[in-house]
């Protein structure tokens, strides 16, 4: 687990987390590319978006997993030069990437994921399994001092069910890793759920109690449900796509600074 820090100039940053594309698989088609590519153009023309890669960017299927290598439309070579030239067009925007249990595949048989190659060659942070993230917002004057920080904790997740409730169950379950976090984000169920908690902290310095509102989501996935894994186990099909994060700083006066956050599906 390692965290890292960013400034922004502006008030309202939006942050597409995107992950579970498994790029070679069968079941990422030609609309899963085109819906992947929406992202990636708003992201380019959108000054204050930027992209976080939430892992099982390459499918990587082996002999011994779910999903057979035989039904695979390309190589894990190939994979890794499809990610990348995708998400060439925005690679100053990435924040950083994840491994997730597809990628990990590989490196239990020879101890060297596919997703430190992505980011070697689209110059983004590799974090291996998990991040937080601090946005530092409104940052202005000669030392660029923000004005408010949210942070974030992004995870890929392990296991989960087929019910929404089961689904959202494991990004909550990172709140158990670290407690105070503005929102957590989870991949792997290829679902799009988010909700909200209240949790008390105590503020040392000013010595009271404060309300932390934390925001809980998914983050979607790319493979379509016709001839799919999903299909075969009997799970429900989800809307392909990822969320979009939205925070916010508002300043009523100088002294004041008030954050939000909104979570678009």
């Amino acid at each position: 687990m390692d965290c890292k820090s960013y400034k922004f100039k502006d008030k309202v940053i939006e942050i597409i987390p995107i992950g579970d594309v498994h790029m070679g698989d069968r079941a990422f088609t030609a609309d899963s590319l085109e819906k992947i590519k929406g992202y990636i153009d708003y992201i380019k023309s959108h000054s204050n978006a930027y992209c976080f890669l939430m892992g099982d960017l390459c499918n990587c299927a082996t002999l011994d997993s779910k999903s057979s290598p035989f039904t695979q439309n390309m190589d894990v070579n190939a994979q890794i030069k499809e990610i990348v030239k995708l998400f060439s067009p925005i690679k100053k925007k990435i924040l950083g990437a994840i491994d997730g249990n597809h990628e990990l595949r590989l490196e239990r048989y020879c101890g060297y994921s596919p997703t430190i190659s992505i980011c070697e060659r689209l110059e983004v942070p590799y974090f291996k399994n998990s991040a937080v993230i601090l946005f530092r917002m409104c940052c202005h004057g000669p030392r660029d001092v923000p004005r408010a920080t949210f942070s974030g904790y992004f995870h890929h997740t392990t296991g989960g069910g087929s019910t929404m409730g089961s689904k959202i169950n494991k990004p909550e379950q990172l709140r158990n890793l670290i407690g105070n976090c503005d929102f957590y984000a989870g991949a792997h169920n290829h679902s799009m759920i988010t909700g909200h908690t209240i949790i008390f902290k105590v503020n040392e310095t000013t010595e009271k109690i404060e309300q932390l509102r934390q925001i809980i989501l998914t983050t979607g996935g790319y493979l379509q449900f016709n001839d799919s894994y999903v299909e075969e186990k009997m799970l429900p099909p989800m809307k392909i796509g990822s969320p979009k994060i939205i925070l916010i700083t508002k300043q009523p006066n100088h002294n004041e600074c008030h954050k939000d956050i909104h979570v678009s599906l």
